[in-house]
């Protein structure tokens, strides 16, 4: 118990004045990583490998867009505590030298392989794969888009489906388009673990449409399954400025998937993230838009399937950067939660600059 309450005691030094959780029981339990110079660690994605280990991803530029990123990689203990050397992420770098590879996000396939998803500049989503024993990902391949006309862009995780039937080994890729005719959609494959490519694309779907009402946006879908129930959080934005997210829930078993949609009142979650308790809650955390700088905020839905009430919003991480957020998390144990936080200031403005974070929660904080 004395280890651990140094180990947080310093990292809340580290952090700074300005760099810290708000909640007094949410502890800064690790740092994975300072990326040099004036590079920063964002977006980044975390999930819960088969063999208890933890994998972490994330993009390291210097500016939010605009600049030439790479994907890092690095895995964690059980407990998130400490985290082996940053790598990058794919094996093979080379086919990405001078395009910028950004957001990437993991899914976790049933047989414990990982598939990694980003997205370049001009629309298009490509992926790579992970398997137990390996140390990168292998050469990323585009995905097709049947039947959307524009670009598409990803921030959700690939969501591997629970075997029903016929339906076997299917996955589901959150992506969404830009225009008045974009939206969010998801293209739907059959993950192949020894076949080439490993993902075949059989179709998409759209979830809902840019421009209802006029001057809407949907954005940044991403996915949960309770039973037979796929439940998705989409980003919305209306002129540029926020909106309250939008849950959306259906079948992904049918043919012709029915979406019912709810209007999250009050809440605007940016680049937000979907976590499966252990007690059958979700756990949400997002860039609460609400807020000046968009902080990170979670909260617990009690009921994922049915209509969503807000309760306790907790403060998890506020580097005092107006571009913040994009969290991740998981849990390590029944009831306990890590989700990653990253300081996007320069180094000159903040000593911590460009680290990610880990900041653990508990269910009692909710």
């Amino acid at each position: 118990m004395l280890t651990k309450t140094l180990a947080v005691v310093a990292a809340a030094l580290l952090l700074g004045a300005t760099s810290q959780p708000a909640a007094a029981s949410v502890s800064v339990v690790a740092k994975i990583v300072q990326e040099p110079g004036e590079f920063e660690a964002r977006f980044p994605d975390v999930i819960k490998l088969d063999d208890g280990r933890l994998m972490a991803v994330w993009h390291r530029a210097a500016e939010h867009q605009g600049e030439v990123g790479t994907i890092r990689l690095s895995f964690g203990s059980a407990n998130g505590r400490t985290w082996g050397a940053p790598t990058p992420a794919l094996a093979a770098p080379g086919s990405m030298n001078g395009i910028d590879t950004r957001d990437p996000k993991l899914g976790k396939m049933r047989d414990g392989s990982v598939v990694m998803t980003f997205f370049v500049p001009g629309g298009k989503v490509c992926y790579s794969v992970w398997k137990p024993g390996w140390t990168r990902f292998t050469d990323p391949l585009q995905l097709a888009a049947p039947g959307i006309s524009t670009g598409i862009y990803s921030h959700g995780g690939p969501l591997a489906l629970a075997d029903r039937g016929t339906h076997v080994d299917q996955v589901l890729i959150p992506v969404y388009s830009t225009g008045a005719a974009g939206g969010a959609h998801y293209i739907q494959a059959t993950w192949r673990p020894t076949a080439d490519p490993r993902l075949l694309v059989t179709g998409s779907h759209k979830i809902i449409t840019n421009s209802n009402p006029p001057g809407r946006a949907y954005q940044e879908p991403s996915f949960v399954q309770y039973g037979d129930t796929v439940v998705a959080v989409i980003r919305a934005q209306q002129d540029g400025n926020g909106s309250p997210a939008v849950v959306a829930r259906w079948n992904p078993y049918t043919a012709k998937p029915e979406f019912a949609y709810q209007s999250f009142t009050g809440v605007l979650a940016n680049s937000h993230h979907l976590l499966k308790t252990a007690s059958g809650k979700l756990l949400f955390t997002y860039g609460d838009r609400a807020q000046a700088s968009r902080p990170t905020v979670g909260t617990l839905i009690n009921n994922p399937t049915g209509t969503w009430a807000r309760g306790k919003t907790v403060p998890l991480y506020n580097s005092g950067a107006a571009d913040q957020a994009n969290p991740s998390s998981v849990e390590t144990a029944p009831g306990t939660f890590l989700t990653l936080g990253y300081n996007a200031k320069k180094k000159t403005a903040s000593p911590t600059g460009g680290t990610l974070w880990v900041i653990e929660s508990h269910t009692a904080d909710y």
